[in-house]
């Protein structure tokens, strides 16, 4: 289509240019809105499916002192050292609810699980995030991400990448 006449070809210019820009800023909001988990601070709504194949949600914990949430990939090797770590400190977390949850195949959860031999964790919480619920809700930019709840679900902290045991049982203290 040609446009002859220049009011309506400055008409248009400026619309594409309205356009464009209301699209820039709309998309920049996004950047400054906090994540979900900061808007609502508490456990939340989470689904797993267990490798036992009942549903493990926030109703289905026990009450503890706190809760640690992980959300981590069986083939990140960042993750797997966070689970050797935890897994060498594990009479610290004992008074925990862990819950540790993985968007990949229940095949590689169960081969994790195994490999860990997490059967001995009794406060252990294991699943697959099946609805992809808990990357968009944490908005994670890396693996593993850990977040922390008191005793009453209210957040306390939350980390990206791997975080050395000390500074996540601190994390409980605040």
């Amino acid at each position: 289509m040609k446009v002859n006449h220049p009011y309506l070809r400055f008409t248009l210019s400026l619309l594409f240019l309205f356009l464009f820009a209301g699209t820039v800023k709309l998309f920049a909001q996004t950047d400054s809105v906090p994540p979900p988990f900061k808007r609502y601070p508490t456990v939340p709504p989470f689904e797993l499916l267990g490798l036992d194949g009942k549903k493990i949600n926030r109703d289905n914990l026990a009450n503890r002192s706190g809760t640690l949430i992980m959300f981590f990939s069986p083939d990140c090797h960042h993750c797997q050292q966070q689970v050797d770590w935890l897994k060498e400190q594990l009479p610290a977390f004992e008074k925990y609810n862990l819950v540790l949850a993985t968007y990949q195949p229940i095949e590689e959860l169960q081969a994790f699980y195994d490999k860990y031999q997490m059967s001995a964790w009794k406060n252990l919480y294991i699943g697959r995030d099946e609805k992809f619920f808990m990357p968009p809700y944490f908005r994670i930019g890396n693996l593993p991400f850990l977040a922390l709840y008191d005793r009453k679900g209210k957040l306390l902290t939350s980390f990206e990448g791997t975080t050395e045991i000390k500074k996540v049982l601190d994390g409980f203290k605040h």
